[in-house]
């Protein structure tokens, strides 16, 4: 059984098991993922993966990152991964991360699994900042995070080196009282 499980609307975002390995692979391993990216390789081994898993169960257990399988409500399709990671308890801030499936963007699904994630980040670890980076030509990733109430802070300008070229990457954030203030009626 799930340790940590959130419902939307339309998915179920759930901790990794070890079965879900081959779905994992199937989304990382999209071109479209590693080219709008900045921490998947442009490999990824099987070996790789079972490290990964592993590594984001020790994460949760350390409370260092938070990350999550996201599935369809309706069938329990593995479509992406959303979370908050690099997670400092003594200055209550975290990053924002997420990918979806190329089959399944342009639905609002990564915009339902990351508000999900403020909701928990505010809600349940009580951060006070959560922040957001983006390469700068991934126009999709940057509309998710101000969709969900996040500011633009900057460009850190040539910021990642990837494949010998160096991109520019954004940075968005939300305080807990804007999203609190943001979510009254």
């Amino acid at each position: 059984m799930f340790g940590k499980k959130f419902v939307t609307e339309r998915l179920i975002i759930r901790e990794y098991q070890k079965t879900d390995i081959d779905d994992f692979l199937r989304v990382v391993r999209q071109p479209e993922i590693y080219v709008y990216t900045y921490g998947i390789p442009k490999k990824y081994s099987r070996e790789r993966a079972r490290w990964w898993l592993e590594t984001i169960q020790q994460n949760l257990k350390t409370d260092t990152a938070h990350e999550f399988a996201v599935t369809l409500k309706h069938n329990g399709c593995y479509i992406g991964n959303v979370g908050l990671i690099n997670i400092s308890k003594e200055h209550k801030r975290a990053e924002i991360s997420y990918y979806t499936d190329k089959n399944f963007c342009n639905r609002g699904y990564t915009s339902e699994a990351a508000a999900e994630m403020l909701q928990y980040g505010f809600g349940k670890l009580k951060l006070n900042k959560i922040s957001g980076l983006c390469m700068s030509m991934n126009g999709a990733s940057r509309r998710v995070m101000e969709k969900i109430g996040m500011k633009a802070e900057g460009v850190q300008r040539q910021d990642l080196l990837k494949d010998g070229i160096y991109y520019d990457l954004d940075r968005l954030s939300i305080l807990r009282n804007e999203f609190f203030t943001d979510c009254k009626p």
